[in-house]
């Protein structure tokens, strides 16, 4: 453990033959590796270009890849007046020979440094093994006071995965399901004390035309309910929508007309295309919800009730579980009435065509009328979100509440946090964040339950074809579900947040490069080589016993795992969990390069062990922050 103090880090140091590590800046030497070689190199630069230790701090960046170098020189950033290359060909002569980096090599802007592989393996294989699950997690980002590993939590609301009462379970619910849970494993991991929320779309007039299907329509069916509830309600859903739909569309045909000018003489309008038909219908059911009308208020419970039960069940397939199961049904009409009435007091609100509204263009927001209340009287989801904010504050006291909802909310969480500002509430709008995503999926609308079980069978039919990779990975106690919702989980965060959701679930549960299973079946394979195995102390290791990981295979593996910390910060900054992901299946693919130079097992020396038992503890810590359960 002597690693984990300053003091002890330093020791450490010194006995590799390296001088004080230099106190910079933003550094964190007992969090990052890297950090300490920065602050090595920042001395080093600061002594053969003559500048300030921050300046050549500050000119140093993380390469992108190991080929490019483990840390490389931005030479315009070291000196803005030296033409590059012959600034390079100054200050290269000067570079004195140092434990810890080879000597750097000159790459057009860059000096690309790489480090000597003999004194990274006696730095990093106690720094990891001193860490063991907490390496690559910086616990301090959750504190109020970080310094002060004792300081009370700081506190996180996050909302995820949310899906709409009676409609289908759609790709963006998917993705946001993912994300959620990989950014709840995240922040639970660096400190926070976190308050999981699915917020159900369970009020409104979606749920109230599924109850005019019920009650009026005659579509509902109760014997097929109780056998199928959750599959009877998406048909239900499904066929009044498909009735629906000519009603909606000659509404935008009206509307749009009238925006242009044209059709002036038709007095036809919004307003009279709603007091009729299924529009009518619809508004009526909704009215009779916000009236509090017994039969309407039973109805949408009951679809409520049984839709949280189906879920909860289908969730923990997935190793899934919620703090609460809230929705806009949950919202309290006092609150509502508190935000219209501080909206009033301040003249923002205005009626329109029988609606209350905010123009928001009046206060420099996007978009037009933010309607608060309909020309029936009823609450919108504008209002029902910012009473929402208000109470979900009260309750929790967050520090930052992220919604991790798909991009075609982005207009609306704008609003709502405009909203706040323009009632005196700076302070809360500032801690709300929108974890935003594409809205495009590939994955067709279905039920949650039908979506799991289908890769479930997926994966079960993979693993009957591959004996031998299925040994592996059902190897250590890890279950076929876990390999289940380990490729859904991957599947979902392999891509950027802005990319499109590529859903392609026969790829995601066979053996092919870059799906979930690759991590998992590297740390299966090292699991079952260490299982007999003795770990060497790096302490222990003599300098022939570090030979054999001075190859290119295992030399890289140790460059790899350097930079996990990094990996992780970066991932945490951006809530960008690809960078993770790729960085797993590299890793995995690094080490099944270094297996490739063992003929067997038992061919595994001493420091190939002590490198292999560093990657076992990278790689669940990875897939554990990706969210994904039952690995040990």
């Amino acid at each position: 453990m002597a690693t984990l103090t300053l003091k002890g880090l330093e020791e450490a140091l010194e006995n590799l033959h390296l001088e004080p590590l230099p106190q910079l800046g933003p550094a964190d030497p007992l969090e990052k590796p890297l950090d300490i070689a920065r602050c090595y190199l920042a001395k080093i630069l600061s002594g053969v270009a003559e500048v300030e230790p921050e300046l050549a701090y500050n000119s140093i960046q993380w390469p992108n890849n190991i080929f490019n170098g483990d840390l490389v020189v931005i030479l315009p950033k070291l000196s803005h007046k030296a033409e590059p290359e012959e600034y390079a060909l100054q200050i290269l002569p000067k570079f004195p020979r140092d434990p810890l980096f080879i000597l750097p090599f000159n790459d057009g802007v860059h000096l690309r440094m790489q480090f000597e592989t003999r004194t990274l393996a006696r730095l990093l294989l106690p720094f990891i093994r001193d860490r063991t699950s907490s390496y690559g997690i910086d616990q301090s980002l959750g504190l109020k006071e970080p310094q002060d590993s004792h300081s009370e939590k700081r506190k996180v609301v996050i909302e995820f995965s949310s899906p709409n009462i009676g409609a289908r379970f759609l790709g963006k619910h998917l993705r946001s399901t993912v994300l959620g849970l990989h950014l709840t494993r995240l922040y639970q991991d660096s400190g926070w004390e976190v308050h999981t929320l699915n917020y159900l779309g369970d009020w409104g007039k979606t749920i109230a035309l599924v109850g005019v299907a019920w009650e009026e329509l005659g579509l509902g069916n109760d014997d097929r309910f109780s056998q199928d509830p959750i599959g009877h309600l998406v048909e239900v859903y499904d066929k009044v929508d498909e009735q629906f739909a000519p009603e909606e569309k000659h509404k935008k045909e009206v509307r749009d007309k009238k925006l242009k000018g044209e059709d002036r003489d038709n007095a036809e309008d919004a307003a009279t295309i709603e007091s009729q038909g299924l529009f009518a219908k619809r508004n009526d059911f909704f009215k009779r919800m916000e009236d509090g009308d017994p039969k309407a208020v039973d109805l949408v419970k009951r679809f409520r009730d049984v839709s949280i039960e189906h879920y909860k069940s289908q969730y923990s397939r997935l190793g899934i579980t919620f703090d609460e199961y809230s929705g806009e049904s949950q919202v309290s009409t006092a609150t509502m009435s508190e935000v219209e009435e501080i909206l009033r007091e301040k003249g923002f609100l205005e009626e329109q065509d029988g609606s209350w509204m905010i123009d928001m263009k009046k206060h420099g927001a996007k978009g037009g009328a933010a309607i608060i209340r309909d020309r029936t009287g009823c609450s919108t989801y504008l209002l029902r979100d910012l009473a929402a904010v208000l109470e979900r504050h009260r309750k929790y006291s967050f520090n930052t509440m992220l919604y991790v909802v798909a991009s075609d909310n982005d207009l609306h969480l704008q609003r709502v946090s405009k909203v706040l500002n323009m009632m005196d509430m700076a302070e809360l709008a500032s801690k709300i964040h929108h974890v935003n995503f594409s809205k495009n999926s590939q994955m067709p609308g279905e039920t949650l339950e039908s979506i799991v079980t289908a890769i479930e069978q997926n994966m079960g039919k993979s693993l009957a074809e591959d004996g031998d990779k299925s040994e592996v990975l059902l190897s250590s106690g890890t279950e076929a579900s876990t390999l289940s919702s380990a490729c859904l989980q991957v599947d979902g965060l392999a891509t950027r947040r802005a990319t499109d959701h590529i859903f392609d679930m026969e790829k995601m549960t066979t053996f092919s490069p870059g799906n979930g299973l690759e991590p998992l079946f590297a740390l299966n394979k090292i699991k079952t080589l260490l299982s007999d195995r003795d770990i060497p102390e790096a302490s222990a290791l003599s300098d022939d016993d570090l030979s054999s990981v001075e190859d290119e295979a295992f030399a890289d593996l140790l460059r790899l795992l350097a930079q996990f910390p990094d990996i992780t910060a970066s991932a945490y900054k951006s809530a960008e969990p690809s960078i993770i992901v790729s960085y797993l299946i590299t890793i995995a693919n690094q080490v099944a390069a270094c297996w490739e130079e063992l003929e067997g097992d038992e061919d595994a020396l001493p420091a190939q062990v002590a490198v292999f038992d560093a990657t076992r503890q990278v790689l669940a810590n990875g897939i554990r922050l990706l969210g994904i359960g039952g690995v040990s």
